[in-house]
């Protein structure tokens, strides 16, 4: 088990529908996924069956249970865009204690999104699709605007596995930036591709 757990979550409804991305207590969380390196655990409001991660319900004890275990051991959570959505939606719609808890602790939680935004500045793209497929040569299995329609048209395995292959992707971004002190993405000016140098202490 990496000390480092990637998290990423799914919503069932959109932004614009309920008035904006800082509505955090209005979306409908439907599946949360966590990877180390090694081992996957997918969250679901859902029933499902799935090969390659131990599938639990989508409960506040039971998710924060498992980060608070990941962070009790000296863990961090990792995540792309974690600290402005994942980790507010989870506290405020889910109810989930230890995500309102780790907001609190900075070194607790490394975001890549944020990091990557400092480094590279306003004119860098940072959607974990265009950093992926230009640092790891590996696109996202779905579009994030797919995912609730997906959702509601009751593909929920496939958001599952959506939801498990980002978390994953977040994690080997963050390796691959580890290991090689850069990342890759592309200029919003020009579309050329950029080296941006990462730090993620």
């Amino acid at each position: 088990m990496s000390k480092v757990m990637a998290l990423d979550i799914e919503t069932g409804n959109y932004s614009y529908e309920i008035g904006g991305w800082d509505k955090h207590s209005l979306f409908e969380p439907t599946v949360v996924a966590t990877w180390d390196g090694e081992n996957g655990h997918v969250f679901s409001k859902e029933d499902i069956e799935m090969v390659g991660a131990e599938v639990h319900d989508l409960h506040p004890r039971i998710l924060g249970d498992h980060l608070q275990k990941h962070i009790d051991t000296g863990g961090i959570i990792l995540g792309h865009n974690i600290k402005k959505f994942d980790l507010p939606v989870l506290n405020a719609a889910l109810d989930c204690w230890t995500a309102g808890d780790l907001m609190n602790k900075a070194e607790s939680v490394i975001d890549t999104k944020l990091l990557i935004s400092k480094a590279g500045g306003k004119n860098i793209a940072t959607s974990l699709e265009m950093l992926a497929r230009n640092t790891l040569d590996v696109g996202k299995s779905m579009s994030s605007h797919d995912a609730p329609e997906a959702w509601r048209a009751g593909r929920y395995l496939d958001v599952a596995e959506y939801c498990l292959k980002d978390s994953q992707l977040t994690y080997d971004l963050y390796k691959y930036g580890q290991d090689n002190g850069v990342i890759k993405s592309r200029s919003l000016e020009d579309g050329s591709i950029v080296e941006i140098e990462v730090n993620w202490e």
